[in-house]
């Protein structure tokens, strides 16, 4: 089973190497790397070049954003699963070997959904979270966690709902997913941390958690955010039951009340909170 990992980039030299490695270093050999760099102005090209033989693509070219990058790549893909990783995230060790042996588990997997591991700048984990079993009802009643673009899913079922929203620049992931789930899709979720997600003032998500008085482009992503959320909550609500938001919390927290992995991601973020993420990784 050929797993395809799509990376867009833009402007992260200061990552770019680590995540790379980290798709590089996976214990799985049938994978392909397609790197889609928006023509960064800065040295992520530079230090891509070592590793370009690794690639399957690598073009580095002006583009309309993160979702047009997806979609090139995308297009490119010749897996069976396709996922991305962000240029700034890794790729946490095992991952891919997971998520192969869970889709041959199981024909009827159409997406498996990974768990996190937030982080900083330097490493240093903030949160851990693994989320509870997928329950086809908690997405009718509104609610879906598949914890960020930590998700792997095949090929035709990304074809069958049309591919990534070029239109969207924040929640083309929560889109995608939204979309996933009203076709009919069905998830499994993995037991191991899959992702590791970098907290910073540079990111495109998080720049505002390090912004006291954001200046006018910042309001302005924000009010663009804001529009998408509304967008992607519209449809949600379309294909949602009518039933009150109480029941519906009352279901998703029993369900992780009684979720093992859930309980010890918990734990787990407690303990290493501050340690560096290579303490979870060994202790998975």
């Amino acid at each position: 089973m050929k797993i395809s990992v799509i990376m867009p980039s833009f402007n992260q030299a200061q990552y770019v190497e680590a995540s790379v490695r980290s798709i590089i270093e996976q214990d799985y050999d049938d994978k392909e790397i397609l790197f889609i760099d928006g023509g960064s102005t800065d040295e992520t090209m530079r230090v891509v070049e070592k590793y370009r033989d690794k690639f399957a693509c690598c073009v580095s070219e002006r583009d309309n954003g993160q979702s047009d990058a997806l979609h090139k790549g995308f297009t490119r893909a010749t897996g069976d699963v396709l996922t991305w990783l962000n240029t700034d995230d890794l790729l946490l060790p095992g991952a891919l070997r997971e998520v192969a042996d869970t889709f041959a588990s199981d024909a009827g997997y159409d997406c498996v959904f990974g768990n996190i591991i937030w982080m900083d700048e330097v490493d240093r984990i903030l949160r851990c979270r693994k989320g509870e079993r997928y329950l086809p009802l908690l997405t009718r009643l509104g609610r879906l966690t598949p914890y960020g673009p930590s998700a792997f899913f095949k090929r035709d079922l990304y074809g069958r709902v049309g591919g990534v929203d070029l239109g969207l620049h924040y929640l083309m992931d929560t889109d995608l997913w939204w979309r996933f789930a009203i076709s009919g899709a069905s998830f499994a979720r993995l037991r191991r941390y899959t992702w590791g997600y970098r907290l910073h003032r540079d990111a495109k998500t998080s720049a505002p958690m390090f912004s006291e008085a954001p200046d006018a482009s910042l309001k302005k992503a924000m009010e663009a955010r804001r529009a998408e959320v509304d967008r992607v909550g519209a449809m949600t609500k379309r294909h949602s039951l009518a039933f009150p938001d109480i029941l519906t919390t009352a279901l998703q927290s029993s369900l992780r009340a009684t979720s093992p992995n859930y309980l010890a991601s918990l734990y787990d973020s407690w303990r290493l909170r501050g340690h560096h993420i290579n303490e979870a990784i060994e202790t998975q």
